[in-house]
């Protein structure tokens, strides 16, 4: 496997894994808090995408300087 589909298999992991955590912690977690259990999955999920691309521009930005 060549280094940049490798690369690229690594980012979409960690996208993945963020959502998921933030669909979970974020949007299940805090739905019977704020009584609705939909626009806290939708925070939770983009929570985690967010958390995500952040995560995946640090690490490029490291390598390039």
């Amino acid at each position: 496997m060549s280094k940049k589909k490798a690369k690229k298999n690594s980012e979409q992991g960690t996208y993945a894994l963020c959502v998921t955590t933030g669909l979970i912690v974020v949007g299940l977690g805090l739905g019977p808090l704020l009584g609705s259990v939909l626009a806290s999955s939708a925070v939770g999920v983009l929570t985690g995408g967010v958390a995500g691309y952040l995560i995946n521009n640090r690490k490029s930005s490291r390598k390039n300087h």
